[in-house]
């Protein structure tokens, strides 16, 4: 029996975005269950197993942009062959705080980026990609099931975290300019796996004037002129807002402020980073200059 190209596409459009590594811990018969039955109870059963098993997927995408933004001491940073003997990106819970930011902020309107997500993964897998045994091991029965329940959780009515979109652009960015990326282990997502310069090559054709994910999708006629338009605007944007958010996480007070009581849980490790306020967990109110009016003065005369 020939199996469809497309079939084989697919495969590999899930290899590349890290998907198809999540089924490699999948619980046994998930995925054949689903397979065999592919309108009932099983399917459901794998779409609820697949959700929060993206959410860790973008979870360890993140931190390894935590990473590359501020190596330290961490997994990831060594993963990277650029590490520093002092806390870095991940200390500072920086991937939870990206997260959570674009989740929060930034517009991610479904109704744009769930058809570009559906339809231009089917160009994405096109690109040659030898796949390890590993993931090779995984049927082509099992990966259309697998990229159905992808497909339903993309396209259901429940709002599409953005932390996910990002997470599915890095990871295939990074399986694009790094193919051998596919083969090393540690981890599943291939953006995690990628050295501190290959990380850099990513970003790097984030902000070229031609994304190479851009390009493809545009030649291959998959989607309206203005969806493509709108997925290259938003790499753009990506390529600025992620490292600048990576900056505020590692720097700002975040990862030890209690939103709820609006107090400092303990001393912040960026100001031990920066050499800000030694000894003291309290931040100053202001520095007595800056205290009521200069000199006492009410009012100055033009």
């Amino acid at each position: 029996m020939t199996v469809s190209q497309p079939v084989l596409d697919r495969r590999t459009f899930l290899a590349r975005a890290g998907v198809l590594g999540l089924a490699l811990s999948a619980p046994p018969g998930l995925l054949s269950a689903a397979h065999a039955n592919p309108t009932g109870d099983a399917v459901e059963a794998l779409v609820r197993w697949l959700r929060p098993e993206l959410r860790s997927l973008a979870a360890e995408t993140h931190d390894a942009l935590a990473a590359f933004s501020l190596p330290g001491d961490d997994r990831f940073s060594r993963r990277q062959h650029l590490s520093r003997p002092a806390p870095g990106g991940i200390a500072t819970r920086c991937g939870r705080f990206l997260m959570e930011t674009i989740d929060g902020y930034l517009p991610v309107p479904d109704r744009v980026w769930v058809p570009t997500l559906v339809q231009s993964t089917r160009v994405l897998g096109d690109v040659p990609a030898p796949l390890p045994p590993e993931l090779r091991s995984l049927g082509l029965a099992e990966a259309q099931r697998l990229d159905r329940a992808l497909e339903i959780v993309l396209t259901n009515d429940e709002t599409l975290p953005a932390s996910i979109v990002t997470a599915l652009l890095l990871n295939v960015t990074a399986t694009i300019q790094v193919p051998a990326v596919l083969w090393r282990s540690g981890g599943v997502a291939p953006f995690a796996k990628l050295s501190w310069n290959e990380k850099a090559r990513v970003f790097r054709d984030f902000e070229s004037p031609n994304p190479k994910i851009v390009v493809l999708v545009r030649r291959s006629g998959a989607l309206d002129g203005w969806l493509v338009d709108a997925l290259d605007g938003l790499i753009t944007y990506l390529a600025m807002a992620m490292l600048a958010l990576s900056a505020d996480g590692h720097y700002s007070e975040q990862s030890q402020y209690d939103r709820r009581t609006k107090q400092l849980q303990g001393r912040p490790i960026s100001w031990d980073q920066c050499g800000y306020l030694a000894n003291t967990q309290v931040p100053p109110d202001g520095h007595p200059e800056f205290l009521g009016y200069y000199q006492d003065r009410m009012a100055v005369e033009a």
